[in-house]
């Protein structure tokens, strides 16, 4: 029973081998000896050229140049199908623009006969009616067509729960580093405070454990550095032994003097390999310090952001002493007149004695 590989179901180079396996393709080379087909499986996701020798081929049949037109034409038409649009939600401008001008329009100038016109040139237009709704200020989510400022928070709230589950699920397989990027976007928005609040004490976790695991990288990386740098310094040794060999061998005999220069010339490219080794695992100590060095100031600025001291309160200023009463100013004013014989009398007793001062004087 004879085996079909490749992804056509229609006209293709069809090479047929001696074992009775059948390929199905695009003959791409020939000589006198092999045959090169380009086969493609899964939709033409996967692909290879397979080369043959022409004593293992039993019979080959190839296309039309007509077949050939028809088969591209087809095979380019199926590659327009993964371009959906969403029955949930829309896209970017720039997205429809793209697929409108690189994708639908790109087919009909490369096929502009083929019996596919009529339906490409429909979706252009289902494409471009969705781009006019989102140019005009709308989104479509979860299914329906909003104005934009209406939904932009439900929008951003459903993204912030995604990038929170997502983070939680690469801090549980710890990859700290791809969760504090995540968690990051999440406590920017500043009109989702419940989400806010849930990422911050994550994001914090997230900066210790990446600050930690970064360390035990840097020390692990720093213990490599030195120990490929004694390899280096071992391979330098080796080196000069197998030179000081070479020259002794020199003006012997003719195979001591090559074996001299095999070892020296092996012991040069080990010595070479260990420094290429010390040169990487230093590139990579750097790599690991930088990363540590920027995540210690993302952490401590967000420790700084969310432990900052409220804002002092300020104090009421004090109110005025109280003005006098009416009633206190009503009782100095009888009391004057109820004494004001007695206060005379003490005036002028007063007078008389600065009086007899000033005489004496």
């Amino acid at each position: 029973m004879a085996l079909v590989l490749g992804g056509f179901a229609a006209h293709a180079d069809t090479v047929t081998l001696k074992d009775g396996t059948v390929l199905e393709g695009d003959i791409t080379a020939e000589n006198n000896t092999t045959l090169s087909i380009y086969l493609e499986f899964s939709g033409g996701t996967i692909t290879q050229t397979r080369e043959i020798s022409k004593n293992d081929i039993a019979r080959v049949v190839r296309w039309t140049p007509k077949q050939r037109a028809e088969w591209q034409t087809t095979r380019d038409y199926e590659k327009l199908q993964k371009y959906q649009l969403s029955s949930q939600d829309s896209y970017e401008v720039e997205y429809y623009n793209q697929i409108i001008n690189n994708v639908f329009h790109a087919f009909l100038m490369e096929h502009p006969d083929s019996p596919y016109t009529s339906n490409v040139t429909a979706r252009i237009a289902d494409w471009k009616a969705e781009r006019d709704l989102v140019v005009a200020g709308n989104i479509k989510f979860h299914g329906h067509w909003s104005p934009a400022a209406e939904v932009a928070p439900q929008i951003e709230s459903a993204r912030g729960h995604q990038l929170l589950q997502q983070a939680r699920t690469l801090i549980a397989q710890h990859r700290f580093e791809s969760a504090v990027k995540l968690l990051q976007l999440v406590v920017r928005m500043n009109g989702q405070p419940d989400l806010v609040s849930q990422a911050k004490p994550l994001l914090a976790s997230a900066y210790q454990s990446a600050m930690g695991s970064l360390d035990q990288e840097q020390r692990q990386l720093g213990g490599d550095v030195i120990s490929a740098q004694q390899r280096v310094d071992q391979a330098r040794l080796a080196l000069n032994a197998a030179e000081a060999s070479l020259t002794q061998s020199t003006g012997g005999n003719q195979q001591s003097t090559a074996e001299a220069q095999i070892a020296v010339n092996r012991a040069r490219a080990e010595l070479n390999a260990a420094q290429s080794n010390v040169e990487f695992l230093k590139g990579q100590l750097d790599v690991v310090k930088q990363k540590l060095a920027a995540m210690k100031s993302q952490a401590a600025a967000v420790e700084t952001a969310t432990s900052a001291p409220p804002a002092p309160k300020v104090q009421p200023t004090p109110p005025p002493p109280p003005a006098p009463q009416p009633d206190v100013i009503v009782g100095l004013v009888n009391w004057v007149k109820n004494n004001w014989v007695a206060m005379a009398v003490i005036g002028a007793v007063i007078l008389f004695l600065i009086s007899r001062l000033l005489i004496k004087d």
